[in-house]
């Protein structure tokens, strides 16, 4: 048995509503590729590159997740329908000649793995620069609707999109540069990378402006997945998956009066806010912002169940 073979680990990971559940094994993940092509940054993902065989799904029909390919067309970009969340891509950078039996490539996105396994904040990043060299270029969707409100002046207006251009928003605040990673400061100071069970998947990176600083366009592209509480919806694009934005779910009296007062305050007061995922921002690179990593997973309740 060869060292690398006796180093060899089984990984099990899932999207979040555990419709789908798989298993890799791989030479023991201390790093991933970190690729900032248009649509591996907008999901977030970080790629471990296993052979396509040894990818054995133990739930849920692989045939049955949402595909989305651009460009070329070489690779199909994998998807759950429910929860969006980012699962593989498949594919071939040199697709097989005629009569030629070639395996295709394919990455899983580290993200997934569960908690306990890896640590995404303590992976080493491989980065690999496919916006400049995969072709054709991308060409980010333009946002065509009404300007947001700025609370202050000196706001500045960002737009951005989905990857397919089936979402398009805009939100105006002060500039981004601006905020904080201090941990004392109130959440609408900061710029947010939590790891809570479903923003780790995600790869979302937040900033809370209030409902009047944002516009979406193309709201009914828009799929929402509640889980938990289910106080928020997490949206994303029907068609490319790209993660967007959290929806505040509004209740009757009635049903806030099932809730804790602890509960009803966060739901009452999150009511003004339209938190954005700021990786659909386009012409924005999180990863030259001061974020602040918030330790969701060990304190957001009620605790998540790895499937």
């Amino acid at each position: 048995m060869s060292d690398q073979e006796a180093n060899l680990k089984t990984y099990r990971a899932n999207c979040h509503c555990a419709a789908y559940v798989y298993e890799v094994t791989l030479p023991e993940v201390t790093e991933a590729s970190q690729c900032n092509c248009s649509i591996c940054y907008k999901k977030g993902a970080l790629w471990v590159l296993p052979k396509y065989k040894d990818v054995k799904f133990v739930k849920g029909d692989p045939a049955t997740l949402t595909n989305y390919t651009f460009g070329n067309k070489n690779f199909t970009h994998k998807s759950c329908s429910t929860c969006g969340n980012s699962i593989m891509f498949v594919g071939y950078l040199e697709p097989p000649k005629p009569g030629e039996d070639k395996d295709p490539e394919c990455g899983v996105n580290a993200r997934l793995f569960q908690h306990g396994q890896i640590d995404v904040w303590k992976l080493r990043l491989k980065k690999f620069d496919g916006a400049s060299s995969l072709k054709p270029a991308y060409e980010p969707p333009k946002f065509t609707g009404p300007e947001p409100v700025g609370e202050a002046e000196g706001d500045k207006l960002y737009t951005g999109s989905c990857h397919c251009g089936a979402i398009t928003l805009a939100f105006k605040s002060k500039p981004v540069e601006d905020f904080t990673a201090e941990p004392d400061k109130h959440f609408t100071e900061q710029l947010v990378e939590c790891n809570c069970s479903n923003c780790a998947k995600a790869g979302y990176v937040w900033i809370y402006p209030k409902k009047p600083q944002v516009v979406i366009e193309g709201k009914e592209n828009l799929g929402m997945y509640l889980f938990g509480k289910k106080n928020v919806g997490k949206t994303f694009c029907k068609v490319c998956s790209v993660p967007i934005h959290n929806h505040m779910m509004e209740f009757s009296e009635e049903e806030l009066a099932t809730k804790s007062q602890e509960e009803r305050d966060w739901v009452v007061g999150g009511q003004i806010f339209s938190p954005v995922n700021l990786r659909t921002i386009n012409g924005l690179d999180v990863n030259d912002l001061k974020v602040f990593q918030f330790q969701g997973y060990a304190t957001l309740q009620p605790p998540y169940v790895e499937p």
